[in-house]
This record gives C-alpha cells, structure tokens and sequence, in this order.
C-alpha cells in the first residue's frame, strides 16, 4: 500500500507541482494583505477609524458575518419587522439592514488596510471623495450605534401605521434619532410598512434611509 501511494505522488508532473506552488503562494499573499485590516494589528485601538463600505443590497449580513470570521471589524445596524399573519400562517418577524447597501468597517486607515478589507470581502467599494475613503465622525459614529441598540429594543409592525401617498419629492423634518432635525427629501413610500424612504446627507454624498413615518414631522 505504501509502495502504491509512493506511485501515485511520482505521477504528478513539474508542472502539476508549480501550479500548486503558485497557489499557495497566492493564498499566503492574500493573507498578508487581509491581515492588515485585522483588528488585532498593532495599533488599531488607538488608530482604528470607522469607513463606510458599499455592497450589494440585501448581502449586509452574510458579508458582515463573512468579515467578522476573518477578525476584521463589522457593524450592520439591522431593524426588526414583524409581519402579521397571513392565509393561516404564523405571523414572520425579519431582521433586515437599516442602511442598505452599506456596512460599517474599522481599519487603521492606510492603503495596506483598504486593500486588505477589499480582498477579504464581496464589497463593491469604499465610500469617499478624490480617491480617499471618507472617515466617519466619531460623534456621528456614537449616536449611530446608539440610537440602534434603542431601536432594536422595538418591533415594527410592518402593517401598522398609515402613510400618506403624496409626500414623494417633499421634503420633511426628522424628529428623532441620529439625523434628528436634518431636512430631507422623500423619495418613496412603503406603505405597507408604515415607513418612508428619504435622502440623506451621509457618507460623503446622499444615501438613501429608512424612516418610520411617526418619526418624521410633514
């Protein structure tokens, strides 16, 4: 049996051998770079940064739970809707990402870091201005993550309060929570939801937010 197994290894060509080779040698490169977005890499509590990284609408959690298995830090705020029964089945409660098509991420913000994030994940890209991934403000990054640990605490009923149908392309006040008193457009109404989904200022550009509607002044 030794002599066969001994065989079967002296069959396999150069050329099998170097290709083989090649990728390891590749994976130990990936790797090296995935390390330096780590958030055990030297430093990172004292320089770690929040980026704001976009993706594909509706991969939020499955990319967050792929970078957190790869030791790099992830936040996706997700709310909790509640649908209630329907043609005899039992009523369904979802969690589903607040921001969608964008997860939070902490690196120490360098080039070898930024590589390293894009390398380990099905990201799209980071968000930002003239090539440089925009930082998130430390305030703005505490009243975020506040104001979701709240909202978790709550469950929407997907069906309970009524929206008006003629406020797409208005604008509205937000009463509460971290955008509370920006001025924003509404762009679509969901309804069935009791939410509204509105333009804010965030990111760097305009990103798309949803809001319920009793949290909104008209």
């Amino acid at each position: 049996m030794m002599q066969h197994s001994g065989n079967l290894m002296h069959g396999v060509s150069d050329q099998g051998l170097l290709k083989l080779a090649r990728i390891n040698e590749a994976e130990a490169s990936r790797q090296r770079m995935i390390a330096m977005a780590r958030c055990n890499r030297a430093g990172f509590e004292q320089l770690g940064r929040w980026l704001v990284a976009s993706c594909t609408s509706g991969m939020e959690q499955a990319i967050r739970d792929s970078l957190q298995e790869q030791g790099i830090e992830c936040w996706c705020p997700c709310e909790k809707l509640r649908y209630p029964p329907r043609r005899g089945k039992q009523a369904v409660e979802i969690q589903r990402a607040i921001f969608r098509g964008y997860l939070f991420v902490k690196v120490i913000p360098d080039n070898e870091a930024f590589v390293g994030l894009l390398v380990a994940s099905k990201l799209k890209g980071l968000m930002g201005q003239d090539g440089k991934p925009y930082l998130m403000p430390e305030n703005l990054m505490s009243k975020l993550m506040l104001s979701a640990k709240k909202s978790e605490r709550k469950h929407m009923d997907a069906s309970s309060l009524p929206v008006p149908s003629d406020v797409v392309g208005k604008t509205v006040t937000i009463r509460s929570g971290p955008f509370a008193d920006f001025v924003v457009t509404v762009r679509k109404v969901l309804s069935n939801r009791g939410q509204l989904v509105v333009d804010v200022p965030l990111f760097g550009g305009m990103s798309e937010v949803t809001l319920g509607v009793d949290s909104v002044s008209m």
